[in-house]
C-alpha cells in the first residue's frame, strides 16, 4: 500500500516537472542548470526523493535499509535537527504536495492555479533543494556499503511498463 503512495508522489512530481518545463521560457530554463533549477536539480535531487520516503513512512524506510539501533538513533537526531532548521520550508512543501494531489484529482482552479503552485514550488525548492541534498549526503555517511546500495535502489524513480 505504501508503494502506491510513493508511486503517486513520484508521478505527481513528474507531472509537475513536465508542467514547469513547459511554462519556463527557453532562455530561463537553460540558465537555471542543474544547481537547483526546476529542470536540473529539483527532480533529479536524491534528497527530495529521500525526504518523500522518510516523510511518508519513516518506519518502513528504516526497515528497508536494515538500519542498526545506533544508525536509527543517529538518523533520528539528524532528522530532528533538519526538521527544526527547515520547519517553514517543510510545511510549505507538504502543503504544495497536498495541493498538487488535489489538482491532479480534478480540484478547482485550473491552469492558473497550477501555475501558481508551480511558481511556489520553484521558490520552495530553491531553499529546500540544497538542504535536502545535504541531508541525503549526511545520511549517506551513516550507512555501510550494502545500505548505500539499497538506498540508491529505493531512490530510483519507478520504471514505466514498456519503457
Amino acid at each position: 500500500m505504501k508503494l502506491n503512495t510513493l508511486n503517486r508522489h513520484i508521478v505527481t512530481l513528474g507531472a509537475l516537472a513536465a508542467a514547469i518545463v513547459l511554462t519556463l521560457p527557453t532562455g530561463a530554463s537553460a540558465q537555471r542548470g542543474a544547481g537547483g533549477g526546476a529542470r536540473g536539480g529539483m527532480f533529479n535531487n536524491p534528497g527530495v526523493r529521500m525526504w518523500t520516503l522518510v516523510d511518508d513512512d519513516l518506519e518502513k524506510f528504516t526497515e528497508d535499509l536494515a538500519l542498526t539501533e545506533a544508525q536509527t538513533e543517529s538518523m533520528n537526531a539528524l532528522l530532528a535537527d533538519f526538521r527544526e532548521k527547515n520547519e517553514g520550508g517543510l510545511e510549505r512543501y507538504a502543503g504544495l504536495r497536498e495541493r498538487m494531489d488535489a489538482a491532479r484529482g480534478g480540484g478547482a482552479g485550473g491552469r492558473g492555479a497550477m501555475q501558481g503552485v508551480m511558481q511556489e514550488y520553484r521558490q520552495v525548492m530553491e531553499t529546500l533543494g540544497p538542504v535536502l541534498e545535504k541531508l541525503h549526503e549526511d545520511f549517506g555517511e551513516l550507512l555501510d556499503e550494502d545500505q548505500t546500495k539499497k538506498l540508491a535502489e529505493l531512490l530510483q524513480p519507478p520504471r514505466r511498463p514498456g519503457g
